[in-house]
């Protein structure tokens, strides 16, 4: 059966999207972190902070394909995470460029509304899983060239309660 979409599916269709933008742009973020230590500093201390600082901020202008190429490329993951960053870019540019042509008409119908927020939430759930599974790469890289992952964590939990404007989180 066809009907309107009502004014809270809609808000809530607006919102999943945008939690999918945000926590695609963690992933973004923890895969420019990435190759930037893999590739571009490769061991502690071989460059300075603002050179450090330079080279993520360059690769922050990196879209999600631009990264997952990259990544491809230099080998930076397990071929099985390289297998769902791949999906994952896919499910991106689904729902960036194409999810209103292909899926705009099923909202009109419950099988579509569920469709389409089913696939918006496999997509945020995936982001959060994909984040964590980049970061222990990540991880796993520093550990191996000796970096105290612990202290690492305290001063991001520092940095993190200034942002917050408190103290330490």
């Amino acid at each position: 059966m066809r009907r309107q979409v009502t004014p809270e599916e809609l808000q809530n269709l607006y919102t999943s999207i945008g939690r999918c933008v945000w926590h695609l742009q963690y992933v973004e973020d923890v895969l420019t972190n990435l190759i930037s230590l893999k590739v571009e500093i490769r061991t502690p201390g071989r460059v300075g902070l603002k050179e450090a600082q330079e080279l993520l901020a360059k690769h922050r202008r990196n879209t999600l394909g631009t990264s997952v190429k990259i990544v491809r490329e230099k080998s930076l993951v397990r071929p099985e995470l390289l297998d769902r960053l791949t999906r994952f870019k896919e499910e991106r540019d689904w729902i960036i460029h194409r999810s209103q042509q292909t899926h705009g008409d099923g909202l009109y119908t419950d099988q579509g509304r569920a469709e389409m927020f089913s696939r918006l939430e496999r997509f945020e759930e995936e982001a959060h899983s994909l984040m964590r599974a980049v970061a222990e790469e990540l991880n796993e890289f520093m550990r191996g060239h000796g970096v105290d992952l612990a202290a690492a964590e305290m001063t991001a939990r520092k940095n993190i309660g200034r942002m917050r404007g408190g103290a330490d989180v």
